[in-house]
């Protein structure tokens, strides 16, 4: 059944049964300073050869967000993602030619050191790609991948969860960058760097601050986040072309 052939009337679409319910994970990383989307090339069925976020039937006495998980289970390391949250419910009668469909969709970041894509049928793809206008999205999933990275940078704005998107242990610098990337722009570094220390709890000195550089310079200090924090007063960026010098508010 083609989308433009989707049954229009009641009776017509109380012909196709229940619906099917499916949960699905948007996942961002960030790799070679491109922030990406984990994404699978539909084989078969309706939108064949187009992409879509990894996704799964729930089963019956599973958790919506561990199926969520499961569906991007491999590329994705088991307990990579510690803040899963859900992005929302997807619901438009015509999102599936085939059936009544609901999509219970939920978005977290992972350090790329956490996908392994080798092995799987999904890829990492840059935002770059799929923001152009050749890319083409399975169902309703460019719509809900907008709505995904608009949640990823409202998120990074109000906590420290881009201190996920860094190794283990980072410097101020590498923090910075991530934002730069998901956001688009140049950021002050001087007013950065003094309100990721001031906000309590965002970043704490690392044990470990590597070995000592050979000749002349200090190392910059390399930083851990061990729990996500509230930004008090939150950080003002918005997605702007590149080279714009942003403030952070």
């Amino acid at each position: 059944m083609e989308p433009d052939s989707f049954p229009k009337t009641p009776e017509e679409q109380g012909n196709l049964g229940p619906p099917v319910i499916s949960c699905h994970s948007a996942i961002f990383s960030i790799t070679n300073n491109q922030l990406m989307l984990l994404l699978a090339e539909r084989s078969e069925g309706p939108f064949r050869f187009q992409w879509e976020l990894p996704g799964t039937n729930p089963a019956p006495t599973e958790e919506l967000s561990a199926s969520a998980i499961r569906a991007a289970t491999p590329p994705l390391a088991p307990l990579a993602i510690d803040d899963l949250q859900q992005l929302g419910v997807y619901s438009e009668p015509t999102r599936d030619p085939r059936h009544r469909s609901i999509a219970i969709v939920y978005w977290g970041v992972s350090h790329h050191s956490n996908i392994d894509t080798a092995s799987s049928g999904l890829q990492l793809i840059p935002i770059s790609e799929w923001q152009a206008g050749d890319f083409r999205f399975a169902f309703d999933h460019l719509q809900i991948a907008i709505d995904a990275l608009e949640a990823l940078r409202q998120s990074l704005n109000s906590t420290s969860l881009a201190t996920r998107l860094c190794a283990s242990a980072f410097t101020i610098s590498e923090l910075q960058r991530v934002y730069e990337v998901i956001f688009g722009i140049e950021i002050a570094a001087g007013n950065f760097h003094r309100k990721v220390q001031s906000t309590p709890g965002f970043i704490t000195a690392a044990l470990d601050q590597g070995q000592k550089p050979k000749g002349r310079g200090r190392p910059a200090q390399r930083f851990n986040s061990p729990a996500l924090v509230q930004v008090a007063s939150p950080f003002q960026f918005q997605p702007e072309p590149r080279h714009h010098q942003t403030d952070p508010g």
